[in-house]
């Protein structure tokens, strides 16, 4: 099973709603177009790429990922899929022309770096002018992180989930008060990898929006409850 089937198929209703959601609103997000060539720095085991490609949406995509690993299984996966390539982040200058793409994905990805801004920059140089970005993190702050600390808890109990756990204190901080500075995680800390804990999407959002314009945000699975009751937030825009 892979990672992407193990998100959406195991877990408990609350965590595959989330994860099954989320999917559905990247992809809702660029459905109606075709697009060239689209870059999905993060990718993962590939699963947006290969939903994209087999509807018809774009022609050819680029992988990026961290994941030796994980790069292994893609290739492995898409063997005979030559139109889908897939490297790590040191060979995207060598791999990729400039201005080459005309749509970028980013999804759950720039909360496990230590600099978003950074990977940001990264990107833009591979954009055409009129290129799509749609970009995805975690709601990790405010009511909605006590709905998703339920839902982990649950989905754990079946065993092999894995969650990262809050002090009573931590979260009242982060779920009444909006504040994820006042106790220590791995962005507090400012370690090499970071995860969820800790995670506030609003600063990210106001980096972004100096770097692109956000024609739209989308809040997953439940739109009209903004940011007080969902488990993401996605961004889509464009240079």
């Amino acid at each position: 099973m892979s990672y992407s089937q193990r998100l959406l198929q195991q877990g408990n209703t609350l965590t595959r709603l989330a994860h099954r959601s989320r999917f559905n609103t990247v992809l809702d997000a660029i459905r109606g177009t075709h697009y060239h060539q689209a870059l999905d720095y993060g990718c993962g085991d590939g699963w947006l790429l290969k939903v994209a490609y087999e509807e018809g949406i774009i022609a050819s995509g680029i992988g990026v990922d961290i994941s030796a690993q994980m790069l292994e299984s893609c290739q492995e996966t898409f063997v005979h899929t030559p139109q889908i390539k897939f490297y790590l982040p040191s060979e995207l200058s060598a791999k990729i022309s400039p201005h080459s793409c005309d749509l970028v994905f980013c999804t759950e990805t720039l909360e496990h770096v230590p600099d978003p801004e950074q990977i940001i920059e990264q990107l833009l140089p591979f954009c055409q002018k009129q290129a799509k970005l749609v970009i995805s993190v975690p709601i990790e702050v405010g009511p909605s992180l006590l709905a998703k600390q339920v839902g982990r808890y649950f989905a754990n109990l079946k065993g092999g989930y894995g969650y990262e756990k809050y002090h009573p204190g931590e979260l009242f901080s982060a779920a009444i008060l909006w504040d994820v500075n006042s106790f220590p995680s791995s962005h507090s800390l400012q370690a090499p990898y970071r995860a969820h804990k800790g995670f506030d999407y609003r600063h990210l959002e106001l980096s972004l929006s100096q770097k692109i314009k956000i024609e739209k945000r989308i809040f997953s699975p439940f739109p009209l409850l903004g940011n007080l009751l969902n488990s993401t937030v996605v961004w889509v825009g464009s240079l």
